[in-house]
């Protein structure tokens, strides 16, 4: 089985089988992880936080000799990616495949398998630098959240965000109380902003570029309660510490949230306009549209005439669209203690 038989067989796109290219050339390293039989797919799934209905549709579903040759060839390199990523320490951004659109649901499960099937390797991992096991639970249920807006997005069941939840797997983030911290450096990357060069260096080695950075990340999980997010804020750099020994002073920040914007709807006493005060801005920031409406209305693009508007952030959303305005992107910073 190659990349081009597989993708053929199965049909998937140029990016899908470009990615499945570049997995079978790995060099996997020892200890791959096996996908668990099906009489151990409960066990094996437990830690990615499923609901109840998708853990029972993903066990249905579960591989027990009946799924292509193709297919289980693709949960192979799966597993083989998440295994060589894992063993290389925590990396930049790996796009990985979106399944979510394919119609045979076993196409579109294949990447929940094969993060279920890593899940012991991930936990030796954590283990071996002392993550305590509060913080690798919480960090890998994330990926229950992920399925859960993937079936509210597009009625089904997948994982639309693999990219995302494969930074977790390669201990690239964790999560520790409300907010979530991905190890990185200073400087500007996709919807992340930052100061020239010169600026930068001028502001402090701190903010230099290629300084040790924590890019701040806020799980869809309830309210913005300052107190979670001062807990959260006053644990992350002892975490790292401890268990990566290396010192990240900053904590940086690219989301809607910083939007300053949203101050202009909302209330001085709340949630948001309390988290945005935390942070200096850099920047003007990126297209926001669709971001706010992914996170807001669980809408996988922007519809200004589907979006209920039930709540002040709502309505918000929405009307500052209707005035002929949009929303950004805006990245912010701030020290921790």
């Amino acid at each position: 089985m190659d990349a081009d038989e597989a993708a053929r067989r199965l049909g998937l796109d140029a990016a899908a089988r470009a990615w499945l290219a570049e997995a079978a050339e790995l060099e996997v390293p020892a200890g791959v992880p096996a996908v668990p039989p099906v009489a151990g797919a409960r066990t094996a799934l437990a830690p990615l936080g499923l609901a109840r209905a998708d853990e029972d549709e993903l066990v249905g579903l579960w591989p027990d000799g009946d799924w292509p040759e193709a297919l289980m060839w693709v949960v192979e390199r799966m597993c083989a990616r998440l295994a060589a990523d894992l063993a290389r320490g925590c990396e930049r951004w790996r796009e990985w495949p979106v399944l979510v659109h394919h119609a045979d649901a076993r196409v579109r499960c294949a990447v929940l398998v094969a993060l279920a099937a890593a899940v012991p390797l991930v936990l030796a991992e954590h283990a071996r630098r002392g993550v305590p096991a509060a913080v690798s639970a919480a960090t890998l249920a994330d990926t229950g959240r992920h399925v859960a807006q993937t079936r509210a997005m597009f009625a089904r069941l997948g994982l639309e965000t693999a990219t995302w939840m494969a930074l977790h797997f390669r201990c690239g983030l964790f999560e520790l109380g409300r907010l979530q911290y991905e190890p990185n450096r200073a400087g500007p990357e996709g919807a992340v902003c930052w100061y020239g060069r010169e600026e930068a260096a001028a502001l402090g080695s701190e903010l230099a570029w290629g300084a040790p950075v924590l890019r701040l990340h806020i799980p869809a999980e309830g309210p913005l309660d300052p107190g979670g997010v001062e807990e959260s804020l006053a644990r992350a750099r002892g975490f790292f510490a401890g268990c990566w020994g290396v010192d990240y002073p900053v904590a940086s920040c690219s989301s809607w949230l910083l939007d300053p914007q949203l101050a202009e709807y909302l209330p001085e006493s709340a949630n948001i306009v309390a988290f945005q005060r935390r942070f200096a801005l850099v920047g003007e920031g990126v297209p926001g549209d669709a971001d706010v409406f992914r996170f807001v209305f669980g809408m996988p693009g922007v519809d200004v005439e589907r979006a209920p508007r039930r709540t002040r952030l709502e309505k918000a959303a929405v009307e500052h669209l209707r005035a002929g305005r949009h929303w950004r992107v805006r990245t912010g910073w701030l020290r921790l203690g």
